[in-house]
């Protein structure tokens, strides 16, 4: 398995888990989150406490801090493995879909967009 692939899991369980040491430790130098309800974009250096902000976000609208990925799509080329997938937040209205693209050296991009299914 390659690095891409290891980083990939990496940053998917350190988002379940909440541990935001796994987190930041499988993104690059330069990586960039990008959520829409944030007036500025989320880096490295700022990530654990984005992660911190969206649990508390997440709890606020009755969540329980987990989140089911369905229609996962994976396309590994040129050394880039992009994702996108349909996300939802248990126990709350919140889902919505994200791009995520990876390297050997970590996560560089992460963008969602969401909305609240009533």
């Amino acid at each position: 398995m390659s690095n891409r692939f290891e980083y990939r899991r990496d940053y998917i369980e350190g988002w379940e888990t909440l541990d935001a040491d796994l987190l930041v430790a499988s993104v690059t130098e330069d990586f960039v989150f990008d959520d829409p309800a944030m007036p500025e974009l989320i880096t490295r250096v700022t990530l654990a406490d984005y992660m911190v902000s969206w649990s508390e976000r997440v709890t606020s609208l009755g969540g329980t801090g987990e989140f089911e990925l369905s229609d996962v799509v994976n396309h590994d080329q040129d050394g880039v493995l992009t994702c996108w997938e349909w996300w939802k937040c248990v126990g709350t209205p919140l889902e919505g879909a994200a791009i995520v693209k990876t390297t050997d050296d970590g996560v560089q991009l992460e963008r969602i967009v969401y909305h609240h299914r009533r």
